[in-house]
C-alpha cells in the first residue's frame, strides 16, 4: 500500500524575540505617561487663568483689556500653578479691596494679563488735578496700598502715563509729552518711597498716542487720561 505523502509544515514568518514584546510594552507605557503629564500640566494653567478671571469678576474688577505693552507678555510654560502665580492672585484681591474701600471701581481696575503678569489702570481723576502732576491725597493712599501689597514680590513695574488729545502749553508742561511723563514719574517716586526697589521701576510717557477710546467725546477723553502699572511677578517667591 503506497504511503500517504506528508504535507510540508507551514513555516510562517519568523517571530520576534520575547524580550522585544516586553520592551515594546514599556515604551508604550512611558509614552502614555508623558502624554498624560503634559495634558495635566496644561489643564492646571487653564484652571489658573479661569480662577483668576473668576476672582476678578467677583471682586468687581473690570474685564481684561488689551495691555499697551501686551506684546511683551511671553508665553507661560505648562508646569502647573507656581507659587508666584498663587501669590499674584492673592495680591490682586488685596489691590481690588483697596479700590473698593476708596469707592474707585469705576475709575480703577486690576487685570490678569497672564500667569505672573498684572495690569493696574487708574484714571487721572484718582491721581491728579487737571493739568498737574502732583499726586492727590487720595492717590497717596491708593498707591501706598498698592506698594505695600507688591513690595518684595515683583520683578518689574512699568509705570506709563497717558493724556487725551487736548493740547497743553504751560511753563511746566510745554506739551502732553512732558505731562504724561511727569505724572508717571510722580507715581514711580511714590512707589520707591514706599519700598518698591528702584531697579525694578521704569517710567514711560505716551502723551496722547495710545488712547483706549476715541478722543472725540468728553467720556472718551476721560478714559484716555490715565496711568497704568504693568507688573511682572518675581520668578521666585520665598515660602
Amino acid at each position: 500500500m503506497p504511503q500517504k505523502k506528508l504535507e510540508p509544515e507551514d513555516e510562517g514568518m519568523p517571530g520576534a524575540p520575547f524580550w522585544m514584546t516586553t520592551y515594546g510594552d514599556m515604551v508604550t507605557l512611558l509614552l502614555t505617561f508623558f502624554v498624560l503629564m503634559f495634558a495635566m500640566s496644561s489643564i492646571n494653567e487653564q484652571k489658573f487663568l479661569q480662577a483668576a478671571s473668576s476672582l476678578a469678576r467677583h471682586l468687581g474688577v473690570l474685564e481684561k483689556n488689551v495691555g499697551i505693552i501686551g506684546e511683551l507678555s511671553p508665553a507661560i510654560g505648562t508646569t502647573g500653578i507656581a507659587r508666584e502665580q498663587i501669590d499674584m492672585v492673592e495680591s490682586m484681591e488685596q489691590i481690588a479691596n483697596v479700590f473698593q474701600q476708596e469707592d474707585l471701581q469705576d475709575l480703577a481696575s486690576v487685570d490678569v494679563m497672564g500667569p505672573g503678569e498684572v495690569l493696574i489702570r487708574m484714571g487721572d481723576q484718582v491721581l491728579f488735578a487737571p493739568g498737574e502732576s502732583d499726586l492727590k491725597p487720595l492717590a497717596l493712599r491708593v498707591l501706598a496700598g498698592i506698594a505695600n501689597t507688591i513690595e518684595g514680590k515683583t520683578k518689574t513695574v512699568y509705570v506709563e502715563g497717558h493724556t487725551d488729545n487736548i493740547p497743553i502749553n504751560t511753563p511746566e508742561f510745554p506739551s502732553n509729552w512732558e505731562l504724561s511723563t511727569a505724572r508717571a514719574l510722580s507715581v514711580v517716586r511714590l512707589l520707591e518711597a514706599e519700598g518698591v526697589p528702584a531697579e525694578q521701576l521704569a517710567v514711560v510717557g505716551h502723551s496722547q498716542y495710545v488712547p483706549l477710546e476715541p478722543n472725540d467725546t468728553p467720556e472718551g477723553r476721560a478714559k484716555n487720561r490715565r496711568v497704568e502699572l504693568y507688573i511682572t511677578w518675581s520668578e521666585s517667591i520665598d515660602e
